[in-house]
């Protein structure tokens, strides 16, 4: 998560200056990389730098460029474009069932380099052959499959006619991260990275503790990723209701859920275990892709893609204190209760912050 902070920026700023579809295909070959480099491993500092170099190439291939080129393509829909493609995130859980077959086949050395391979072999052609950064590149516009003739013709004319005519500079991009929106709407980054990835990390640790076999805990997991997908797709009301009333229900799902998962003790009816990571699940896909489409509504134009990576290295730093501080609490007290307990105070603050940012939006629309 670190190294994810610290590429982050720099991410943002070749999406600026290459294009997202660009900057996909070097954080593909970065990943792919130190996936191979993964396959030859013979100490730890090397799975460290594996680990570095793959957040790396994460940074560049994934939320910092997808975020720009999803924002660039959708407008009315962006809400649904942005929970379609996170959802990928929540099904990875499930791709993770093969990865045992798959050691046990080839060993973990010959599986990296699988890995490496489906990542260089198939994901980095696809990505570099079809992506386009903007709908101009097909000579369409956005939401164009949501659209009839006249509103293309329309907003096509509108996307035209200010290419004509000399348009007052947009505000400076430091300007807009020395914003208040900016740290709002960074504050709503902190909080997404602290739980996501403190559930990520502790979610099946806390399971074995209740008694839970490993692979019982693995199911948990799955369950929780398979409810990521399904807050994912349902997070695409944000472009009906709004993006702020969506985030207060996702966070309370995810307050209620982390609450839940804090008080279970031993001997606990299992399905307690169950119903709180599903609520969690579905908490945290409703939140990221409401989030991202959120960046985009507020800072879409020139200069997003650094923008964005100055948000996502907030989530890289924030990120990792979600997986140390659990961590930290459950060594100093031998429980996840106020781990767990804490992340429910972290999600009800992100409501806060989010009812304060939907007022900053007003008060500017006035």
């Amino acid at each position: 998560m670190i190294a994810q902070a610290a590429a982050s920026p720099l991410a943002g700023w070749l999406s600026d200056r290459w294009g997202p579809r660009r900057t996909i295909s070097a954080g593909i070959l970065a990943g792919g990389g130190a996936l191979l480099l993964g396959s030859s491993i013979q100490s730890l500092w090397q799975l460290y730098l594996m680990y570095a170099l793959l957040s790396v190439g994460f940074a560049a291939a994934t939320f910092v460029p997808q975020v720009h080129i999803l924002s660039n393509w959708f407008a009315k829909k962006r809400g649904l474009a942005m929970g379609i493609s996170t959802s990928s995130q929540g099904f990875a859980t499930f791709m993770n069932l093969a990865t045992p077959a798959l050691i046990g086949l080839l060993g973990w050395r010959g599986s990296y380099t699988v890995l490496a391979g489906f990542a260089l072999l198939i994901t980095f052609p696809i990505s570099a052959a079809f992506l386009r950064n903007d709908p101009s590149e097909k000579f369409t516009v956005p939401d164009a499959p949501f659209l009839g003739i006249e509103e293309r013709m329309a907003l096509s004319a509108r996307r035209t006619i200010p290419l004509l005519m000399e348009a007052p500079a947009p505000p400076g991009v430091w300007s807009r991260i020395y914003s208040l929106r900016f740290f709002l709407l960074a504050g709503l980054y902190a909080v997404n990275a602290f739980v996501f990835t403190g559930t990520v990390v502790h979610l099946v640790p806390h399971a074995t503790d209740q008694g839970f076999t490993l692979a019982g805990g693995s199911v948990i997991f799955i369950v929780w990723g398979g409810f990521i997908m399904a807050g994912n797709i349902a997070s695409g009301v944000s472009d009906r209701i709004g993006r702020a009333p969506t985030y207060l229900a996702g966070a309370l799902f995810g307050a209620v859920s982390a609450v839940l998962l804090g008080l279970i003790e031993p001997g606990a009816h299992p399905a307690r275990f169950y119903a709180g990571a599903a609520m969690s699940g579905f908490s945290l896909g409703l939140l990221r892709p409401t989030v991202s489409s959120l960046t985009a509504d507020l800072f879409e134009g020139p200069g997003f893609g650094k923008i964005n990576g100055a948000i996502m290295m907030v989530f890289g730093i924030f990120g990792a204190l979600g997986a140390y501080v659990p961590g930290a609490l459950f060594d100093g007290s031998g429980s996840y209760r106020s781990a767990f307990l804490l992340m429910a105070a972290t999600l009800a603050l992100g409501g806060v912050i989010a009812t304060a940012l939907s007022n900053t939006q007003a008060n500017a629309q006035e």
